[in-house]
């Protein structure tokens, strides 16, 4: 993908011949939650600058990470990108044990990316007997993210089907529960502490 190359015949040296530029695994990131245009893709990217988002998306491409239909299509993550899913969740856990979050940090952020951060930290519950589908909505943004018992997934938008319980919250807010279950209806929140349990938020 890139010219510059470790030169090693190792797996890790292959690996990050391929995914060590810098923006690379962070257009990743993005396109495990949805698939992108461009226009969203440099919305995100806040600092990357155009020509440099085009250039990397063109050598994700030509590496088979990444696909894209017609111009206006957005871009998607390949069968090989997709098996990237697995390292991206482990960085998130690595990084949420070891790096340390510098004091009134201000960066950028969007909240679907904790989306991402939700299935890293899930831990499969063989007592969950029922899925549990939970829905999150803070002012326009709406998304859903469903739990049983050895299987997480999510989306962006409405869910197909109602929700068992309804937060009216960013995912973040999650790191108080206490707060959250006193703003949900009673019949609510025995669910909600069920779907809380499955992720280790301390």
């Amino acid at each position: 993908m890139s010219e510059r190359t470790y030169g090693q015949n190792c797996g890790i040296a292959r690996a990050a011949d391929l995914l060590g530029e810098r923006w690379t695994l962070l257009i990743v990131r993005d396109l495990l939650i949805a698939p992108r245009r461009f226009s969203e893709l440099e919305r995100r990217m806040k600092g990357m600058g155009t020509n440099l988002l085009a250039r990397r998306l063109k050598d994700m491409t030509q590496a088979g990470l990444i696909a894209s239909g017609a111009p206006r299509d957005p871009y998607a993550l390949t069968a090989m990108g997709l098996a990237l899913e697995p390292m991206v969740l482990q960085m998130v856990r690595w990084s949420l044990n070891w790096v340390e979050v510098p004091a009134g940090t201000g960066g950028l952020h969007f909240p679907d990316w904790d989306l991402l951060a939700l299935k890293a930290l899930f831990a499969p519950r063989a007592d969950l007997e029922t899925p549990i589908l939970a829905r999150f909505e803070h002012g326009d943004w709406i998304a859903w993210a469903k739990v049983a018992p050895g299987s997480y997934a999510y989306g962006l938008g409405e869910p197909g089907t109602p929700a068992d319980v309804s937060f009216p919250c960013l995912i973040t807010a999650l790191r108080n529960p206490a707060a959250i279950l006193r703003q949900l209806p009673p019949e609510q929140q025995s669910t909600a502490q069920t779907f809380l349990a499955a992720f280790p938020l301390d």
